[in-house]
């Protein structure tokens, strides 16, 4: 195939993955939806590298953070972390906690180790799987097509319908857009990181940092 047909073809199999993958976990709750979360996970790790060693017969790579970007992803993060606890003290009045407690609650997430343990998968793993996908492949196949600047759109609306899909269902939809417009934001911001720093490791700090705000947000709403 030639390149650009390749990157389609990737771009295809790889950005509506987790996606599929979060919509049938909140059709599927308990431990179905677990495994067929666990299961979007390994499709979601393995297809890039797959792809990049079997297909393009490129060598993986570490993405070392030659560039530099620690000072700016983290001073990003901090950011995009205040605007969070600030929208939660105007608006956190309009969620209703026992909603969100039987969304999570068939997942066990009502015990505090297991949120805890979440807590840590998502902060030490999760992030820097997402920037894996989203920040470094996604990202790149979109840039065979587009410009960087349009590259960093297209990986933010990506990014952001994934998670739109978690939240709707837990928040009301106003709420649920407000809080995917922060998404897009967040999605944006660390594919602007990646194109300027070519390094999905700054992306994952700026992005850990949010995610801590955001976890002791939840931990708020649910053991307050």
């Amino acid at each position: 195939m030639e390149d650009k047909t390749k990157d389609f073809v990737a771009l295809l199999l790889s950005a509506p993955a987790s996606s599929i993958a979060l919509v049938t976990t909140n059709l599927f709750a308990g431990i179905l939806g677990s495994i067929v979360f666990a299961l979007g996970k390994i499709w979601q790790m393995a297809l890039p590298g797959i792809w990049r060693i079997k297909v393009e017969n490129k060598n993986i790579s570490w993405s070392p953070a030659k560039n530099g970007g620690w000072l700016v992803a983290s001073g990003l993060g901090v950011g995009m972390g205040l605007v969070m606890l600030a929208a939660w003290w105007l608006l956190g009045d309009n969620l209703d906690p026992n909603e969100i407690k039987s969304y999570v609650e068939p997942f066990g997430l009502l015990n505090p180790w297991m949120y805890f343990a979440l807590f840590c998968y998502w902060v030490l793993i999760n992030s820097i799987m997402e920037e894996y996908l989203f920040r470094w492949f996604i990202f790149e196949k979109f840039e065979t097509f587009v410009s960087g600047k349009v590259a960093v759109i297209l990986s933010g609306l990506v990014f952001t319908i994934h998670h739109f899909i978690g939240v709707m269902v837990m928040f009301p939809l106003p709420l649920a857009l407000l809080a995917s417009f922060g998404v897009f934001c967040g999605g944006a911001i660390w594919s602007w990181i990646y194109l300027r720093y070519r390094s999905i490791w700054p992306c994952y700090l700026s992005h850990a940092i949010v995610d801590v705000v955001m976890f002791g947000i939840g931990a708020y709403i649910l053991f307050s």
